[in-house]
């Protein structure tokens, strides 16, 4: 009876030690659980990442940069801008020598930087920030040999791929009181492959989409209050080249989009 006790609490013992490295395993930051093997991690807390096309002229992008561990010489931001208005370099930003350090330009200056305006800045256009990181050891860290248990987690705060997305304005070009038409089409006759467009009447959103089984074309008619703030914008799929749509307004034909239609209807 003693050894098969003695067993039991053996195994006992075994499997909550494996639990014990599950967890650490799961922990990006205590991978490296020596010093001489630590990574060379910087936070990045920005004042707001998402905005509406009309703000973004007055706006400022502020980033405070710290690091959870002393391990850390160097850090340098860059950015980009992703549109579909144009492909546009990566612009050396900001070198941080000191923790913590708040990075500040409005985005008129960024928008400078890349050779534009403010105005040529529209709906769907995404500011790509990318981080690199210095260890005192020497070491460089970057997206590219970071896991995705530390970039793809909000909650770590990652400052080696951060993105702040401007949003599609609402519709003031023509009334938006009454029923909107969306007639939606697939080339391949496969529906729309995971993509769909939103309406959204004062916040609350309603999706349409081509199902499988609808194969190549969806008509939809929305009913559109008076008073209301009407945004329309589009989420990609898969097999994009397939996709285009067409709106018509209360006044009439409101536009054409596709194939691969970008994120905002104006």
């Amino acid at each position: 009876m003693k050894n098969i006790i003695k067993i039991i609490l053996g195994l006992v013992a075994v499997s909550m030690a494996l639990v014990s490295c599950e967890n650490d395993d799961k922990d990006p930051l205590n991978v490296h659980t020596t010093d001489a093997n630590k990574a060379a991690y910087v936070r990045a807390v920005i004042n707001q990442s998402l905005y509406l096309v009309e703000d973004i002229p007055d706006a400022t992008f502020e980033a405070t940069i710290d690091v959870p561990v002393d391990n850390v010489a160097q850090y340098d931001l860059s950015f980009t801008l992703l549109s579909g208005s144009g492909d546009y370099d990566t612009i050396p930003l900001n070198t941080v020598t000191t923790f913590p350090e708040t990075i500040t330009y409005t985005y008129e200056e960024l928008a400078g930087f890349l050779g534009i305006t403010t105005a040529d800045i529209g709906g769907g256009d995404i500011f790509q920030f990318i981080g690199t990181c210095v260890g005192k050891d020497g070491r460089f860290w970057t997206i590219d040999n970071y896991t995705g248990d530390i970039t793809g987690q909000a909650a770590q705060r990652n400052a080696f791929n951060f993105t702040v997305l401007v949003d599609c304005a609402p519709i003031t070009d023509v009334e938006t009181a009454g029923t909107w038409v969306a007639d939606l089409q697939d080339s391949y006759g496969d529906g729309w492959d995971g993509a769909f467009l939103t309406f959204s009447i004062d916040g609350s959103t309603t999706t349409y989409t081509i199902s499988a089984d609808q194969g190549f074309e969806a008509s939809y008619e929305i009913d559109v209050p008076a008073g209301v703030v009407l945004e329309i914008f589009y989420t990609a799929g898969n097999f994009e080249g397939e996709h285009t749509y067409d709106l018509t307004s209360p006044e009439g034909p409101y536009g054409s989009y596709g194939p691969a239609p970008g994120k905002c209807a104006n």
